[in-house]
């Protein structure tokens, strides 16, 4: 008999958020963490099919020396121009989700997180059982971005605009985290929403 998909919680948020930090805090528990940038990293690594397609359409420009993607240089190709984003995503998208789906299935956990920074973006992956938004302030958001990646205000603020709004993406989350305290209260929102939804994955698989 076959067996049911594991609950899965997609984890969410908007850049400089704290996905990481929350992410981590699940994993600690002993939680399966499936990260969708981990894996978008991984299928552009030399050898695989993604990069040989990044580099026919955007040219050896975007490839380093090494072999490997030069990830600045196609950052500033699709920044400006939504059609070289689209045909990007064209070519990542499919992939990382159909890694995800491979990933989720060999998880033998009660449930797992699924990390997907994009999804009021992207859309749906089949089979989520449940949305977690990591929420702060968009002041807090530019705050930690200029901090992060040493950029102006400006650029911080354009980076926010490229994304979903921060009420698109309250829209579509069940739990939303309050992420704009300090790491031990992280820790305390995380234990709460493990025990959650160990319950749920309980109630959803029958036992």
């Amino acid at each position: 008999m076959p067996r049911n998909p594991p609950y899965t919680v997609a984890l969410t948020g908007g850049i400089a958020s704290g996905k990481t930090l929350i992410s981590n805090e699940f994993a600690s528990l002993g939680v399966p963490v499936i990260d969708t940038d981990v894996i978008a990293r991984q299928i552009v690594e030399p050898g695989q099919p993604a990069l040989v397609e990044i580099k026919d359409l955007f040219g050896s420009g975007v490839i380093a020396d090494d072999g490997r993607l030069k990830r600045s240089a196609l950052r500033s190709v699709i920044f400006s121009d939504p059609d070289a984003r689209r045909k990007l995503e064209a070519i990542l998208h499919p992939r990382i989700r159909q890694e995800a789906i491979s990933a989720i299935a060999r998880v033998t956990y009660a449930y797992c997180i699924l990390v997907i920074p994009l999804l009021a973006e992207s859309g749906g992956y089949p089979n989520v059982s449940r949305i977690l938004l990591v929420d702060v302030e968009p002041e807090v958001q530019i705050s930690r971005l200029m901090a992060r990646d040493g950029i102006s205000e400006t650029q911080a603020e354009q980076a926010l605009a490229s994304q979903a709004s921060r009420s698109q993406r309250i829209a579509i989350a069940d739990d939303i985290l309050d992420n704009s305290g300090s790491p031990a209260e992280a820790r305390s929102a995380v234990a709460q929403l493990h025990l959650k939804y160990h319950a749920l994955a309980q109630k959803a698989q029958g036992s």
